[in-house]
């Protein structure tokens, strides 16, 4: 690897650090035709987490590569979970192997036992990296679309109505079911008032497209929505999270609340719908499809366990993003 002036780990992004961010992954966004990064991890490093870290590689003053770390769970179940990015000037210089390898280091120091590696759109260089520092495939992402040109919605199920999310009034009731309909996700199931507040406070959020789902008098479920232009793919309406009460569950309001999503999104001139199901949960990946949505890439989570030593970076310059 040729060297570089140093690496620096923080646990928040100061305005300087997201400014510089910023340009890499417009950069990174460009060269590879989607966003390097997700968003949760992103939001504690802005805010400040003791349980997130952030790695930046500079080369001289510029930002020429960055990773980030998120740590959660207790005990043997406590794991990080990591994403990294290069920029596309200075890739396979072995500046992603030692992002890397001082991510694995960070995880260390926070006692995680294993830790999660994504790789979006996922490539035969992101596979490549994963196997050189031991990580094998977990879990797969589907990202599904569908082209919102002409939408109808569905009638409401008995005893079940839709209203818009109310700020102010409606946090805690949505934080709450949230949780309970997510729990033990990895992503979704550990959400706090700050996640929650942190996402609010964005410039593409807005209440009204908060699908709430009320049967028989009680919040019952939510189909949340977040529209925004995408280069090259026009004006995109993600179903950025949706589900029902397990309670609530056999009625079909699942069902309605992809319909009804699929209205406002229309409602809301957006070209393409898009939606991230798990492989593993094939009900939902059913229902998708039956709305019409087809594969358009994978994203790919790898894992391994924390035990053994990270490779130097400087052995792992084949492997380098």
């Amino acid at each position: 690897m040729e060297p570089m002036e140093r690496i620096v780990t923080v646990s928040q992004l100061d305005p300087a650090h997201l400014e510089q961010l910023r340009e890499l992954i417009e950069a990174a966004t460009r060269a590879d035709g989607h966003e390097p990064l997700g968003e949760h991890k992103f939001l504690h490093l802005q805010r400040g987490s003791d349980l997130g870290s952030a790695v930046l590689a500079f080369d001289g003053e510029r930002l020429s590569g960055y990773a980030h770390t998120l740590t959660f769970g207790e005990d043997d179940e406590r794991r990080a979970s990591c994403e990294f990015v290069v920029h596309p000037d200075v890739r396979r210089k072995g500046i992603g192997s030692a992002l890397l390898s001082r991510a694995i280091d960070v995880a260390r120091v926070q006692d995680a036992r294993s830790m999660d590696l994504w790789s979006y759109n996922d490539t035969a260089a992101g596979a490549r990296i994963a196997a050189h520092f031991g990580f094998e495939p977990a879990r797969r992402l589907l990202h599904l679309h569908r082209h919102v040109r002409s939408v109808i919605g569905a009638p409401a199920p008995e005893g079940a109505s839709l209203r818009a999310f109310r700020p102010g009034r409606d946090e805690e009731a949505w934080l709450t079911l949230n949780n309970r309909i997510f729990a033990g996700h990895p992503e979704n199931g550990r959400w706090t008032i700050e996640d929650l507040r942190a996402r609010m406070a964005q410039p593409w959020f807005n209440p009204h497209d908060v699908l709430m789902l009320e049967a028989d008098g009680r919040l019952a479920g939510f189909c949340w929505l977040k529209v925004g232009e995408r280069p090259g793919e026009g004006r995109v309406g993600e179903i950025y999270v949706i589900g029902t009460a397990p309670e609530a569950r056999g009625r079909g309001l699942g069902a309605y609340l992809l319909a009804q999503g699929l209205l406002r999104l229309y409602e809301r001139k957006a070209d393409v719908a898009a939606v991230y199901v798990d492989q593993s949960n094939v009900r939902a990946a059913e229902l998708y499809r039956a709305a019409g949505f087809h594969h358009h890439h994978v994203d790919v989570c790898y894992t391994r366990r924390l035990g053994a030593a990270a490779l130097p970076a400087e052995s792992a310059e084949e492997a380098a993003a």
